[in-house]
Parts: C-alpha cells; structure tokens; sequence
C-alpha cells in the first residue's frame, strides 16, 4: 500500500471518529454558545436590545454586530426561549437540539469551505502537496477545532467571510471582498485589524470598498430588516456595551482580562504584572503602566505586521502575510478565549507550504517547523493550569508570528533572487 493511501486512511478515520464524538458532546453539552446567539435573535424578534443581560448588568452575553442576529436567525428552528423568573438564567431554551446540530452541520462546511480557498488563496509547490498540507494542518489543529466545534462557537464562520475576503481580494474583486470582510466583522470584531493588510496591499484603494461594504452590511441590510431606527439604536448599543468596554478601556486590570481561558497579550501581560486571582490583586506596577505597556506592545507587533505586508513577496512567502494578521486578531484583544486558536490549520498550512519551497533557506525552514512544532504542543497542552496561568499559547504564537515576519522583512530579497534562478 503507498504511503500516500495510508496517510488519507489515517486522515479520513480520525476525520470521521472526531466529528462523530464531537456530534455526540454536542447533545451532552446543550449548546451554550449558540444559545448566547440565539437569545439575541429572540431579543431582536422582540424589539429587545440583545445587549441587555438581567444577570450581570455589566457584561453583555451577546456582543456581536446587530447583523448577526439576521446570520443566526435561520438557526432558530424549533428553539424557544423560556423566560427566566427574576434573576434566572436569560440562555434558557428549550427543543435546541435541531439547532445544535444545524449549527455544527454549518460549521463542519465552513471548514471543508476555508479548506478549499486556502488551497487557491496561499500557493503550494504542487498541487499534491498542497492537499497533503492541508490534510497535516487540519490534524495538528484538531485539539482546538474540537473545543470549538463542541462549544457551538462562531470563530469559525467568521474565518470563512475572511477568506473569502482574502480570496476575492486576491482576485481584484475588491467590492466584493468588502462586503465579506464586513461580514467577517460582524462576527468577530478583532478582525477589523485586517484592514491594514487590505490598505497597504491596495495602496490605499480598498478603503473605498470598505466603506461602501460597512454601509450595506451595518446599515443597509440591517435597517430593512429591523427598521432604521432600531437598527441605529442597536448599533448605539453594540458600541456602548460591546465594543468601548472591550476595546476602549482605560484599563486592562478587570476580571475578564485575567481569566486563565484568556490567551491575549493584554490578559498574559495582566497576569504577570497583578497576580492575585480575580478579586484581590496585587499591582507590581500601577494599572496605568500596565496599560501603556500593553498599549506599547500592541503598537510595535502591528508595525511590524504592517511592515512584513509591505515587504511581502508574491512569488515565495505570499501566504506568510495572512497568518500574521491572524495572529493579530487573537493576540491583541483585550480579551480571546483560547479555544479561539482553531484558527491554527491556517497558520499550520502556511509554514508547511513555505517549507516546502526548495527556493527557501533552510534555516527559515527549521526555525518555522519549529515554531509551529512549540505551538502545536501548547494546544495540546491547553488544559494544563500553570500552562494556561502561564499564557503558554499566547507566547508561543508570538514566536511564530516573529519568525514570519523575520521571513517577510529579512528573506524576501534573496527569495526574490533564488526564485528567478
């Protein structure tokens, strides 16, 4: 039997045994994230403001752009809300389970689909090759696209649009690619720090695109469906109680930054610097300097992704740039859970493309199997407390951002030179 036929042997049964147990966990589980969706569509159908939360006034459930409800809403089905009594529950429903599975059937084709773009959006050696990385990334991403698989979350649908978005960009479809990063937006604002990419690439022109993609994702659509005014009020509300708190703040130093299930920069940095759990904390520096630190931080990560977009090589290290401005989206939020990280096949599909390049020095190959290597064993590593205190995944998608960059900023001259041999 060819290696090759053992391979997609082994491929397609732990393919097939994952989403089976993961179909399984989800009956068990009752879907709590896609019931946070859920009750903002219920909220919306009644002329409620899905921001609002009875049992914790200060923290929203539903954070998403008023679009997403409209997203959400054919996931309904047969779900009803039930109505908690004083300060119950608000995410009691009843008769999920077709919305549970319709959900994941969603998501399960938002994988195949991103899958498929990522095979004409970041270019491989041959196309054999290119499949046979694609089949590794998804494997060595599986601890994480699980957790988010069985957790009903949306990070993967919201990876989808920005494909597409990519895609389409690439194409020179540049309207159309707008409207699809807006809708990437709505699902998983962070992403927003795409633009930059988009910008520097365009050389200016996408900005255009943009915003006729915000007018008819965030106001237009959403204004014929819910009526203008209470469209606008909900994108008040979105602002106010979604994005200035999370986004905004004048602090980092609050108890949804330093929750050990967050893996952003602001929340590792927060723990280092005020230890001391969630109520009592201990400030090694004021909670300004923390701030301006991570302030700092942020600013030179972005400048520096920034700068390998702009040195970037089409020919060799193109798909690079797209895993470096993912990373953005999960490293520098105020907050990010760490099951998140399902984005990783990308990151892992990139690398092996790049090392698979004979034109490729061979040191930037050990250093990005490597790098990838370290993060692969943090997810996999993810459950372990003092590894998780430790924010190990953040530090280890940091190397590998670094190592990307260095690629794009410091190789692509000679890349430029190998590749015309």
């Amino acid at each position: 039997m060819r290696k090759s036929a053992i391979f997609n042997y082994i491929f397609w049964s732990v393919v097939s045994i994952a989403v089976i147990a993961t179909g399984y966990s989800l009956s068990l589980r009752g879907g709590r994230d896609l019931k946070v969706g859920l009750y903002g569509v219920d909220q919306v159908l009644h002329g409620k403001s899905p921001y609002e939360n009875i049992s914790d006034t200060n923290r929203p459930l539903f954070r998403y752009a008023p679009g997403m409800a409209i997203i959400q809403y054919p996931f309904m089905l047969m779900s009803k809300k039930i109505e908690p009594l004083f300060y119950g529950d608000p995410l009691d429903f009843k008769d999920m389970l077709p919305s549970i599975f319709a959900w994941y059937l969603a998501e399960l084709i938002a994988v195949a689909l991103s899958g498929l773009m990522l095979l004409r959006l970041i270019p491989s050696p041959t196309k054999e090759e290119g499949l046979r990385n694609l089949k590794i990334s998804l494997m060595l991403a599986l601890p994480f696209l699980l957790y988010e698989l069985s957790n009903s979350q949306n990070k993967l649908i919201a990876l989808l649009f920005l494909l597409a978005a990519l895609l389409l960009f690439k194409e020179k479809k540049m309207f159309f690619s707008a409207v699809y990063f807006c809708l990437a937006l709505t699902v998983y604002s962070p992403l927003l720090v795409f633009i930059l990419y988009f910008i520097i690439k365009s050389k200016g022109r996408y900005i255009f695109s943009f915003i006729a993609g915000v007018f008819i994702v965030f106001f237009l659509v959403p204004s014929a469906v819910f009526g203008v005014g209470f469209n606008n009020y909900l994108l008040q509300q979105w602002f106010d109680r979604a994005i200035k708190p999370f986004s905004a703040a004048a602090s980092y130093v609050t108890y949804l930054d330093l929750r050990v299930s967050n893996q952003s920069l602001p929340g590792a940095i927060g723990r280092l610097l005020a230890p001391g759990g969630t109520i009592n904390f201990h400030y090694l520096v004021s909670p300004v300097s923390i701030h301006l630190l991570i302030r700092a931080l942020s600013a030179v990560i972005v400048l520096f992704s920034c700068i390998a977009a702009w040195k970037n090589s089409k020919e060799t290290s193109e798909g690079l740039a797209y895993p470096v401005f993912l990373m953005l989206a999960l490293m520098l939020p105020q907050y990010c859970i760490y099951y998140t990280w399902a984005w990783t096949f990308v990151f892992y599909f990139a690398a092996l493309n790049y090392a698979g390049r004979k034109e490729a020095p061979a040191a930037d190959k050990i250093f990005l199997l490597a790098a990838s290597s370290v993060l692969f064993i943090s997810t996999c590593l993810a459950g372990v407390s003092f590894l998780k205190s430790g924010s190990f995944i953040l530090w280890s998608t940091m190397a590998l951002w670094a190592v990307m960059v260095k690629i794009l900023i410091g190789q692509t001259p000679r890349l430029k030179k190998a590749a015309s041999r």
